[in-house]
C-alpha cells in the first residue's frame, strides 16, 4: 500500500505543477506530447510515434495532440534542415 500512496502522492504534485505553469487544460497525451517535445531534442511526430510510452496512441491521436498545441502556440513547428519532409517541434518559451 505504500507504493500506491507513493504513487497518488506523486500525481497530486504533478497536476500541482501543471496547473501552476498552466497546462492543466490540456488532455493528458497533449501534456505527454508536450513533456516529450520539451525533454527530446529534435523532437518531430515520428520520434513521438516511435517512442514506446506513445505506443497506446494512434498517429491520428498524436497528430491531433500537436495540432492543438500549434494552435494554442504552446510548441513551434520548423523545418529540419537534415530531412525536408520532416518539422522539428519545440517549446515556444
Amino acid at each position: 500500500m505504500k507504493a500506491l500512496e507513493k504513487l497518488f502522492e506523486l500525481r497530486r504534485s504533478l497536476d500541482n505543477y501543471e496547473r501552476d505553469m498552466g497546462f492543466d487544460s490540456l488532455s493528458e497525451v497533449e501534456k505527454s506530447v508536450l513533456e516529450f517535445i520539451m525533454h527530446t531534442k529534435d523532437a518531430n511526430i515520428t520520434a513521438i510515434t516511435k517512442d514506446q510510452y506513445f505506443s497506446k496512441y494512434s498517429l491520428s491521436t498524436i497528430k491531433r495532440a500537436v495540432g492543438v498545441l500549434l494552435s494554442e502556440k504552446i510548441i513551434n513547428a520548423t523545418q529540419s534542415s537534415a530531412d525536408k519532409r520532416a518539422m522539428i517541434l519545440t517549446y515556444a518559451k
